[in-house]
């Protein structure tokens, strides 16, 4: 069985493509999905089809004195926590949850397709929000020099496949 390959986005890359971002939520976003290994759904929440609702991240999901969010969602609905990006602040967390324009919640189609262009018009690759996920774990067990089994707690896997 071959197995796939994974693709993630390097800290440089991380770090242009949050430059390049103007919108304070969007760079939130970044700074969630590469700095902490957030899911898009853990972010701005998600219904599956089965009914079940992964809620959006909010500010009293994030305790920024001990350095860690405790969140339940993402794969098995269960409860995890990870670590806050150095770079998160309070007034950044003034924005959660994330709205659109109208005030209403953002969809997840809707940062989906502007963090693609955003790679696309800054890196000139094809990517998704996933990418920074993965970029999370790469970064932290290869630059931080982090255990791979923290990682994968911070990261909500329950193997390390």
């Amino acid at each position: 069985m071959q197995q796939k390959r994974i693709t993630f986005i390097s800290f440089d890359e991380f770090k242009k493509l949050y430059k390049a971002e103007k919108d304070k939520r969007y760079k939130l976003i970044l700074l969630l999905a590469f700095g902490s290994g957030l899911r898009i759904s853990e972010i701005v929440g998600y219904k599956r089809e089965d009914g079940t609702f992964i809620p959006s991240l909010t500010k009293d999901m994030v305790d920024l004195q001990s350095h860690q969010i405790r969140l339940v969602g993402g794969k098995g609905n269960k409860w995890r926590t990870t670590i806050t990006p150095p770079a998160l602040t309070e007034s950044m967390l003034q924005l959660l949850p994330l709205k659109n324009k109208k005030g209403e919640p953002l969809a997840r189609t809707t940062v989906q397709d502007h963090i693609k262009t955003l790679c696309k018009k800054v890196l000139g690759k094809n990517m998704s929000i996933h990418v920074l996920r993965h970029g999370f774990g790469n970064y932290m067990v290869n630059d931080r020099q982090l255990p791979l089994p923290m990682v994968q707690q911070f990261m909500g896997h329950s193997r390390i496949d």
